[in-house]
């Protein structure tokens, strides 16, 4: 069995017994060993399936000869700091925000920069045609432990700065649980705690924080009277915030927040993002580097340009502090701090949300990125301002649509942002009519 499909454009994504068993991690963990041979850190999040497939993944990339730090359980941000600290490329074994029955690999060089997607295909390639570089008996890799956790708590605290605030904390049962609301309190930080206790299953609400999930955090925050609120997801990679009022935050006003309590600059944002981002940045003289969706094309613009911070619209952040350290907890230092030289008056400061609509088009796998390539032919020959960096993003004077392929499932994913909710449907039908009269035309012809 070769499960082709498991490998992303930036990682490797499957649901376990189905699409990823202990062979196939093995068989990861060889193809792996074969494409980067040398020493490789690994590490994964919560899950219950993570042991067995971080197990299968060692065996495979030491049966290439390639030495193994084992860190255990822990959030990513320590697996990438493991990673940056030691210059050794890193297997975290995670699905991220998928629910508990999935998980899969992610990815990181020496240099602590997250696999590109070629990368990811030539791993593939090893995978599929089996092309392992294979080991005697007297040449298999090693394994050794090291605790990681608290040396990363340790180079967390040396950020921080401020005390004495109420915060509200939903690490939404995933793995930062393990560090979250201990290391906010030995930062004299009051803790209200919402699914804080580990459990593969993500009971509370699920591993990935969507707003609608979000109700309890909300109603804590306003009933304890705290500063703000956290949600996390299940391996921490994303951060959600919620202000004192219980009003969950956008990536966007979270960014203007950051950028006006703390370093004014340049900025990445992928192209989901709102506007309001860019008419902020602007505003103080900077620029807004777009970017395809895709955490790994975020830190890469980010270490190119200089940027003093990078967004996606799924709540990823790449903060000053360390850029390449992408992850939930490191963005919630710098938030507090950029949030108390405000003196905690987020109203003050944030711009209003204008409306987004979204819809998802459902269309086969292996005809989705030549409809794609139609549709976006097909508006750059009717529209004027078209940013075609991932998919084809239309821009006008009262708002902006975008159309791209989905990269993890079968359809294509609409966008549209108006000054108004009447705007932001009219966009969204006109990007809607486009998709389907492209697919309908494909199909006929096909």
């Amino acid at each position: 069995m070769k499960p082709k499909h498991i490998f992303r454009a930036y990682d490797i994504r499957g649901i376990f017994g189905k699409d990823l068993t202990p062979d196939i991690a093995a068989a990861i963990g060889m193809a792996l060993g074969t494409h980067d041979p040398g020493r490789f850190i690994v590490g994964g999040d919560t899950r219950a399936s993570t042991l067995v497939i971080k197990q299968a993944l060692t065996a495979g990339l030491t049966a290439t000869g390639c030495d193994v730090i084992e860190i255990g359980i822990v959030p990513i941000g320590a697996a990438i700091y493991a990673c940056w600290t030691r210059k050794v490329s890193t297997a975290y074994v995670t699905a991220s925000h998928l629910p508990p029955e999935w998980n899969g690999v992610k990815l990181y060089g020496r240099k602590a920069l997250s696999y590109t997607s070629e990368e990811v295909k030539k791993v593939e390639e090893i995978f599929s045609t089996r092309s392992f570089k294979e080991m005697s008996w007297s040449n298999v890799g090693k394994i050794e432990k090291e605790d990681v956790l608290e040396e990363y708590k340790d180079y967390l605290m040396k950020f921080a700065t401020v005390s004495g605030l109420k915060i509200v904390v939903d690490c939404g049962n995933g793995a930062t649980a393990l560090i979250v609301p201990q290391l906010l309190k030995e930062l004299g930080h009051t803790v209200v705690e919402i699914n804080c206790e580990v459990d593969p299953r993500f009971p509370g609400r699920g591993p990935e924080p969507e707003p609608e999930k979000l109700g309890e955090l909300s109603k804590a925050v306003i009933e304890s009277n705290a500063d703000f609120g956290i949600a996390f997801d299940g391996d921490g990679d994303r951060v959600v915030f919620v202000d004192r009022d219980g009003k969950i935050l956008s990536a966007e006003q979270v960014a203007v927040i950051m950028l006006t309590g703390g370093v004014k600059g340049d900025v990445v944002a992928n192209v989901e993002c709102s506007s309001i981002l860019d008419e902020y940045v602007e505003s103080y003289g900077g620029r807004v580097y777009r970017v395809p969706v895709g955490h790994t094309f975020m830190v890469r613009k980010v270490v190119e340009t200089g940027a003093v911070l990078g967004v996606e619209k799924s709540n990823h952040f790449s903060v000053p502090l360390n850029p390449l350290i992408e992850e939930g907890i490191l963005t919630c230092i710098y938030f507090i701090e950029c949030l108390a030289k405000l003196k905690g008056k987020i109203s003050e400061y944030i711009p209003s949300v204008r409306p987004i609509k979204r819809l998802k088009i459902p269309v086969e796998e292996d005809i989705k990125f030549e409809v794609a390539k139609r549709v976006k032919e097909e508006i750059l020959g009717r529209f004027e301002d078209v940013d075609i960096i991932d998919g084809a993003r239309v821009n006008f004077d009262y708002g902006w649509f975008l159309v791209r392929p989905s990269n993890t499932e079968p359809l294509i994913r609409i966008t549209s942002e108006g000054v108004d909710e009447k705007e932001a449907q009219r966009l969204l039908k006109i990007a809607e009519d486009i998709v389907l009269k492209v697919l309908k035309d494909f199909k006929h012809k096909r």
